[in-house]
């Protein structure tokens, strides 16, 4: 322990979020000085040891509280809520700071449990404000640096770049959500998705689509599965080329073997796609794309719970690239200033630093304030 400056607490069953997690290693911003500590559960302890060996990330499993490895004087990430993470933060003698997997307007975003870290990082301003307007936060928590602008830190590589004349789009629906009043996923019975998808395509004479799922999908409802595989099946009909990316199940138990072998995968890869618009629902895909310039409709599904901040940059943004009712604005444009809205820096120099040295930014910036 000598060694680790750095520990990541990861309590849950889903295989998505180790998935999620291991992207920030593949990044270069967690290395050999940060320790994944993660609870035991027996039916995905193998696949969980099999994968952070197979990226040579340094790990440990407890099952007892008492063989948990001792904190003191380090910096412990969390990038997703659990109960158990309350227990984890009573240890004063560490700071502890909340990363979430990602930037979105979903209600997750803005649980009360967050308070109870010492520090909280956001991708840019929409992030502080976001907390404001759900009072989550007060002026006097942003005064106090508790809430800290890292920029495109930890929001991810989405893979994709920006191309005007490009002959293909992207398609990334959320899952379906840990409970039903937090569903935000386009996916549905009706398909409505995917005919909004043919219609655009068609209007714009786009041949090819890249299709990625949150890799959860289907992890509380299976039906989220059928309805993908239903929307990949009817632009298949409609003669578009598909590429799936970042994306695994079983597609022989789920989709007419005619049709297998006119899908192309993208799995684990490093390819960069070239794309002229994205299709996202609320999500942290957005945010993601947006920090490549790339134009991005959003899917407003659940407009009655989705948080983002009130003002007017940001409802001037979505007033034009919001999908109500599976209706499209033709004129969208990149909005460069909802990008520098939702991506910024505490500091001029953090925006040049390396990711892979950011983190030693943060522990200083901790400690000079």
């Amino acid at each position: 322990m000598d060694k680790v400056k750095y520990i990541i607490y990861l309590d849950t069953k889903i295989k998505g979020a180790l998935y999620q997690t291991l992207k920030y290693f593949k990044q270069g911003i967690f290395g050999k000085d940060t320790l994944l500590v993660y609870k035991k559960y027996a039916k995905i302890n193998s696949l969980f040891q099999k994968e952070l060996k197979k990226n040579d990330v340094n790990f440990k499993f407890f099952s007892r509280y008492k063989d948990f490895p001792n904190i003191d004087g380090k910096i412990v990430f969390y990038l997703f809520n659990a109960q158990s993470n309350c227990r984890i933060v009573t240890n004063r003698n560490a700071k502890h700071i909340f990363v979430t997997h990602g930037e979105s307007n979903k209600a997750a975003s803005v649980k009360p449990i967050i308070r109870i870290y010492d520090y909280v990082i956001v991708a840019g301003q929409m992030g502080i404000d976001r907390y404001l307007h759900n009072n989550i936060f007060y002026e006097a928590d942003v005064k106090r640096k508790r809430i800290i602008k890292m920029g495109n830190t930890f929001i991810g590589d989405p893979k994709y770049q920006y191309d005007k004349n490009s002959n293909k789009i992207l398609y990334a629906p959320t899952w379906e959500g840990g409970v039903i009043e937090e569903n935000y996923s386009s996916l549905n019975q009706n398909n409505d998705s995917f005919v909004l998808l043919d219609k655009y395509m068609s209007e714009n004479k786009i041949e090819h689509i890249v299709i990625q799922p949150h890799p959860n999908t289907g992890h509380r409802d299976g039906k989220y599965i059928a309805y993908l595989v239903k929307g990949i099946e009817y632009l298949l009909k409609k003669k578009y080329k598909i590429i799936l990316k970042d994306f695994k199940f079983n597609f022989y138990n789920n989709i007419k073997f005619n049709l297998i072998n006119k899908i192309s995968f993208s799995i684990n890869d490093n390819i960069t796609h070239s794309i002229n618009k994205a299709f996202v629902d609320v999500s942290a895909m957005e945010v993601q794309l947006i920090s490549q310039n790339i134009p991005t409709y959003v899917f407003f599904i659940n407009t009655s719970i989705n948080k983002m901040p009130i003002n007017n940059i940001a409802e001037c943004h979505y007033k034009l690239s919001s999908i109500n009712n599976y209706i499209y604005n033709k004129e969208i444009m990149f909005d460069y200033d909802f990008k520098h809205y939702s991506i910024s820096y505490e500091t001029n120099s953090l925006k040049s630093t390396p990711l892979n040295k950011r983190l030693d930014w943060l522990q200083k910036y901790i400690h000079e304030n």
